[in-house]
């Protein structure tokens, strides 16, 4: 059985979630799988939140930073993998856009994620996010929406900064109040 929280609790009987996403734990990767209402259609994601970085080789300690990637996931798919525990294809370096709405109601649920992550990771002081190099934005535009959008999770402990790779972000937890 898949160590994921129960997916009855996923959906309520009208179909709309009591919790933001459905969480499953990897090795050292915890996985969120969710959906958003798109412009046009419903749109699935994975959030991977853990230890794997795709660009920056990490010189500090395990436990004190994360790195967040997001990958899209049919919805169909999503329900087949979650209900009967079918297979998917990863789609992990697949590059996909998203409107300034879709982008807002997607950090509202990543930055539910990040809160659950922190819950269990106390000792993150640092958190790479990779997120962009998916997502088909121009990165400057990026960075200003999910500076204004962090707020959400970070309630202003935590500062944003470009990493030392291109299209990655660095939210460093602040050492004061």
């Amino acid at each position: 059985m898949k160590h994921i929280k129960l997916y009855e609790n996923f959906l309520n009987e009208d179909g709309y979630g009591r919790d933001y996403f459905v969480k499953e734990k990897d090795g050292k990767v915890y996985r969120y799988f969710f959906k958003i209402d798109g412009e046009e259609e419903p749109l699935g994601f994975i959030l991977k939140i853990g230890k794997l970085s795709r660009d920056i080789t990490m010189e500090s300690a395990e436990n004190s930073y994360a790195v967040l990637s997001i990958e899209p996931i049919s919805v169909a798919a999503m329900d087949d993998y979650l209900v009967k525990e079918s297979d998917f294809k990863s789609r992990e370096d697949d590059v996909f856009t998203l409107t300034d709405s879709e982008l807002m109601r997607t950090y509202k649920i990543v930055g539910e994620a990040i809160k659950d992550y922190l819950e269990n990771s106390p000792k993150v002081s640092h958190i790479y996010d990779e997120m962009p190099l998916n997502i088909d934005m121009d990165f400057d535009e990026y960075k200003r929406r999910i500076k204004s959008l962090m707020s959400s999770w970070s309630y202003d402990k935590w500062s944003l900064q470009e990493a030392s790779a291109d299209r990655v972000l660095l939210y460093s937890r602040r050492d004061h109040d």
